[in-house]
């Protein structure tokens, strides 16, 4: 049987090591330099960066159990600690409206509650739209804390009102704690504890992307292939079926790689356009940009990241990958990654990377930190599909990208840009293990089905140690 995978991210990697595994011999397409995804480490001067903030956490023990056999000892067990910065005030991350109310002022812990009352009572608190990501705030949490809090940082990440975005976001993302439950426990009127999130995780010393080349590595061993810098530019069918695709290396290099089974993570309307689609609009993906800094000196803070919802600065999270490893630093040193969100092309991703460091060096002393003569070293990476954008209304695109798809009985389209669907490097991983074994027969689950019937991912239920 020949199998080919788009993507070397969580997903596509995954489902190639589980068929490389028992005997077939998977052929892996990357447009990038490198394996990863949105889960690669780039390593710099004795200094290491994810492409964003990762951990290794799960429900399901059999991928735990595959991890820690591919990892071995370069595996350890680290605690998240994490806040939000917000006018000069330090919060729990993720959001505990105890915390919330502990830290606030005895006026703005009165607002708060007196949202949620209100908002319990079932009074009109909300005129957004229906379906919309600040509506949904509004009746779940109360219009004060939504304003004060969720409001601010979801419109800078996002760059679009709160009032476009969809709830779905907000279902998915925000803890669905039981804001009732903490204010009963906050007047000490029940000893009921409200929900929180994982906070023991696995980390490899190495950084995340090591999982991966591990992965990649011993694919190949077994007689698979991994073509990084290359692409897939035309897809050809017969009786829907593909029977095969035209790729291309960065040298320009072309050549033609048919197969029996296909399975694509690359983005899903780049992937309906290569179908021959040309007339459904582009899916809206966020991208990120990273400012990744080293520093002389031992530590920034305790915090393995801050989120920083002010709209004043440039970045939304600070992360110090020193936190998940300490061998992400030589000793004595430690590094900052500042998420930036942009779009490909605006000014903040096309930004001259002296200048952008200078406007961070600004916000960072704003927010209390003085780095400028710290820094001994800076760059920047880039993912242009960080995130998908879930404006209201995505879903009628969505489906019909995965009509023209579902036409072809041999391509499956998975992952986070595969579905257009935020889902956990853990969640990606096992849907292309999933894939996988039903492409070996050993299984009859379709994991896009199996995506669908989950509408939140919680941590909560997650087992990491």
């Amino acid at each position: 049987m020949k199998v080919l995978i788009f993507g070397a991210g969580p997903c596509g990697l995954t489902a190639a090591w589980e068929l490389a595994k028992k005997g077939v011999t998977p052929i892996v397409i990357e447009k990038e330099l490198s394996v990863g995804g949105l889960c690669k480490t780039v390593r710099k001067d004795g200094h290491q960066f994810d492409l964003g903030g990762h951990r290794f956490i799960s429900k399901d023990t059999e991928l735990i159990d595959n991890v820690r056999e591919l990892m071995s000892d370069e595996l350890l067990t680290r605690t998240r600690k994490s806040i939000i910065r917000f006018h000069d005030r330090k919060y729990d991350y993720p959001i505990n409206c105890l915390n919330v109310l502990k830290e606030s002022s005895l006026w703005m812990s009165f607002k708060f509650a007196l949202g949620y009352s209100v908002s319990l009572a079932s009074f009109p608190v909300s005129s957004s739209p229906e379906g919309s990501f600040e509506r949904w705030v509004d009746i779940n949490f109360g219009k004060p804390l939504n304003e004060y809090f969720f409001k601010p940082y979801t419109q800078k990440l996002w760059g679009i009102p709160a009032s476009e975005l969809s709830d779905d976001w907000a279902a998915q993302r925000i803890s669905l704690l039981n804001a009732g439950t903490v204010l009963l426990k906050a007047m000490g009127l029940t000893s009921a504890a409200p929900r929180s999130y994982a906070t023991k995780y696995l980390y490899p010393k190495k950084g995340i992307g090591s999982i991966f080349e591990k992965m990649a590595k011993e694919i190949k061993g077994f007689g698979g292939q991994v073509l990084t810098n290359t692409q897939p530019v035309r897809f050809e069918s017969r009786d829907n079926r593909i029977y095969r695709v035209l790729v291309e290396n960065g040298h320009g290099n072309k050549c033609y790689i048919e197969a029996d089974k296909y399975l694509s993570t690359i983005p899903l309307d780049s992937l309906a356009r290569l179908l021959g689609d040309d007339k459904t609009p582009p899916l809206p993906f966020r991208s990120l940009r990273f400012l990744n800094i080293n520093l002389d000196r031992e530590n920034l803070s305790p915090n393995t990241w801050m989120y920083v919802p002010e709209s004043n600065v440039i970045m939304t999270r600070i992360q110090e990958p020193k936190h998940r490893s300490p061998f992400s630093a030589p000793k004595g040193k430690t590094s900052v990654i500042l998420e930036i969100p942009c779009h490909k092309g605006d000014p903040t991703w096309e930004m001259n990377n002296d200048k952008l460091l200078q406007i961070a060096i600004k916000d960072m002393q704003t927010l209390g930190y003085n780095i400028e003569k710290e820094i001994s070293g800076c760059f920047s990476t880039w993912a242009e599909h960080a995130y998908p954008c879930y404006k209201i209304g995505y879903k009628k695109t969505v489906k019909k990208m995965r009509q023209i798809v579902n036409r072809f009985e041999n391509l499956t389209t998975l992952g986070r840009q595969g579905l257009f669907r935020y889902i956990f490097m853990d969640t990606a991983m096992v849907m292309g293990r999933s894939w996988a074994k039903t492409v070996l027969g050993q299984s009859r689950d379709n994991p896009i089905d199996e995506m669908d019937s989950k509408p939140a991912l919680l941590e909560t239920e997650s087992v990491a140690y």
